[in-house]
C-alpha cells in the first residue's frame, strides 16, 4: 500500500499537508460504502484537533474516526481477543496499562487476516505527531501500513521524551513510501521569532540572531516577534518576576499563554498567584494589571485539583461522601462521579466506596470531558510546554526556571517547542542571571 510521510519543522503545515493529502486521497474514491478514515494521534489534544480539522473538510463529514493510538489498541484487543495468545497475553501484563494493549494490537497486526480486517473497515490511516511514538505504537503502524494507504507526520525535533532515540522511528517512517520535506515556516512572518526558533534548533547561540538593548532593567536581546531577557528571581522575592510578566502582557494585543517547561516550580506559581491579583503604576500615571489566568493542566492533575479542598476517607457510604461532594458538584466532574455512585448504589446494591474509586471516578469523568472538548477556556492560559504541544496561540511567554532538567538537547527542544507556538510574539524570561550562556540558549 502507499505511504506519504510529511516531514517539517514547527509551523511548516504538516497537519494541514496531512489532511491535504487525505483529502486527495478520498477524492480518487479509496473510501467505498461503508469506510472510514481511520486518524491516529498519540495524546488526546492532538487527536481534538485533528478531529476538527477532517470535520471541517466536506470530504470527510461523517466518514472519520479520530482515535489515540491507545484507543485503537483498546478496541482491537477486546474485538479479536479469542486471537490473543497465553504468550502475547503474558508480555502484555507486564507492561503498564497504557502499553500493554499496545503490545496486544501490535501482536495481532502481525497476523495477516487482522490486518485485513481492519483495513476492510479503514483503508486509509493518518498519523499525526508521530514522533511521540514509542515502539510499540511504532509497531502498531507498522502493523497497519501493509494493508492501508498511510499519511503521517512527523518531526523528530518536537519529540520531548527525554532521551528517546528517535532515529529508528524516523529511518523507518523516511523509508517506508514516498517522504515530504516542508520547508517554508507558515505559522508566523516574524523575522526575529523565526530566527530565535532557528537557532535553538541548530544549536546556536540564540544572542547571535537578535540585538542587544540595555536598560536600568537589565539587557534584554530584541528581534521582530521576540524577546530574551532574564528575571531576578527567588523564593523570598519573586515581585520583580511578578511585574516582569504583568508588563509584558499589557503591551500585547490580545490574550497571552504563558508557558513553562516546569508547572510546578514554587516561584513561578508564586510569581503568577501575584500577577492575579496585583495592579501596578507607571510613571505616567496609568496603571497596569492584574491578569486573571487559568492553568490548563492535564487530566489527572485537573481531577487532582478538584479533590483538593476534601479529604477523602478511605472509605465512606455514599451519603457521608454525597455529603462531603456536594459543595463542589458545581464542578461537572464531582457531579458525575456523584451520579455515577448513586446509580452503582441503586442498580447493584454497592454500600460504600473507597477513596480510590471515588478519584478514579472524577479522573475518568475528567477525561471524558477533555475527549469530548467540554474544557474549553478562554482568556489568558497557564500550561507546561508539554501541554502546549501541536497548538498555536497569538501571542506567548516562555517562563525558564532552574528546574528544568534534560540533557542539552533536551532542553533545546523543550524551548523550540515554546517559541514555536507564537504566531505574532514570543518573550523568554529566564529566572535568574547569567543563564544565557548555556543550553538551551547557546552551545
Amino acid at each position: 500500500m502507499t505511504f506519504d510521510f510529511f516531514e517539517g519543522a514547527a509551523g511548516t503545515g504538516k497537519t494541514h499537508n496531512l489532511v491535504g493529502r487525505a483529502g486527495e486521497i478520498v477524492q480518487d474514491g479509496t473510501l467505498g460504502e461503508g469506510h472510514k478514515l481511520l486518524a491516529l494521534t498519540f495524546m488526546n489534544g492532538a487527536r481534538r484537533r485533528l478531529d476538527s480539522r477532517l470535520g471541517e473538510n466536506a470530504a470527510f463529514r461523517r466518514r472519520f474516526d479520530c482515535q489515540t493510538f491507545d484507543v485503537f489498541a483498546r478496541t482491537l484487543a477486546a474485538r479479536r481477543r479469542s486471537l490473543i495468545t497465553p504468550d502475547m497475553q503474558a508480555q502484555a501484563a507486564a507492561l503498564s496499562e497504557f502499553d500493554g494493549p499496545c503490545a496486544l494490537a501490535a501482536a495481532l497486526l502481525e497476523q495477516e487476516p487482522v490486518r485485513r480486517w481492519v483495513a476492510r473497515s479503514f483503508p486509509l490511516v493518518l498519523v499525526d505527531e508521530a514522533q511521540d511514538l514509542d515502539e510499540h505504537r511504532m509497531r502498531i503502524l507498522q502493523g497497519l501500513s501493509p494493508s492501508c494507504r498511510i499519511v503521517a507526520a512527523a518531526d523528530a525535533f518536537q519529540c520531548l521524551h527525554n532521551g528517546r532515540d528517535t532515529a529508528p522511528l524516523m529511518g523507518w517512517l523516511e523509508g517506508a513510501g514516498q517522504t515530504h520535506r516542508l520547508t517554508l515556516v507558515r505559522r508566523t512572518t516574524q523575522q526575529g521569532l523565526l530566527a530565535a526558533a532557528l537557532a535553538v534548533r541548530e544549536g546556536r547561540d540564540m544572542k547571535t540572531v537578535l540585538t542587544a538593548r540595555t536598560s536600568r532593567n537589565g539587557t534584554a536581546w530584541n528581534g521582530a516577534g521576540f524577546r530574551l531577557q532574564d528575571a531576578v528571581a527567588t523564593q523570598r522575592n519573586t515581585g520583580l518576576l511578578a511585574w516582569t510578566i504583568a508588563n509584558d502582557i499589557s503591551q500585547r494585543q490580545g490574550p497571552v499563554v504563558i508557558l513553562t517547561p516546569d508547572g510546578g516550580n514554587a516561584i513561578i506559581r508564586a510569581a503568577l498567584a501575584t500577577v492575579q491579583t496585583r495592579q501596578w503604576p507607571r510613571n505616567n500615571g496609568a496603571t497596569f494589571g492584574p491578569y486573571p489566568h487559568t492553568w490548563d493542566r492535564h487530566d489527572n492533575e485537573e481531577a487532582d485539583a478538584l479533590l483538593a479542598e476534601v479529604t477523602l476517607p478511605e472509605a465512606a457510604s455514599y451519603a457521608d461522601l454525597r455529603a462531603l461532594l456536594t459543595p463542589l458538584s458545581a464542578h461537572a466532574p464531582i457531579a458525575q462521579a456523584i451520579n455515577r455512585m448513586n446509580r452503582l448504589r441503586r442498580a447493584h446494591g454497592q454500600a460504600s466506596f473507597t477513596a480510590t474509586q471515588v478519584t478514579a471516578f472524577v479522573r475518568e469523568s475528567v477525561r471524558n470531558r477533555s475527549r469530548l472538548g467540554f474544557r474549553q477556556q478562554s482568556g489568558h492560559l497557564v500550561m507546561t510546554i508539554q501541554r502546549a504541544k501541536n497548538r498555536e496561540f497569538p501571542n506567548v511567554i516562555v517562563l525558564w526556571p532552574h528546574t528544568a532538567t534534560g540533557s542539552a538537547e533536551h532542553l533545546r527542544r523543550l524551548l523550540y517547542n515554546g517559541i514555536t507556538r507564537a504566531q505574532n510574539h514570543c518573550t523568554v524570561i529566564v529566572l535568574g542571571q547569567n543563564r544565557m550562556n548555556a543550553p538551551p540558549f547557546a552551545p
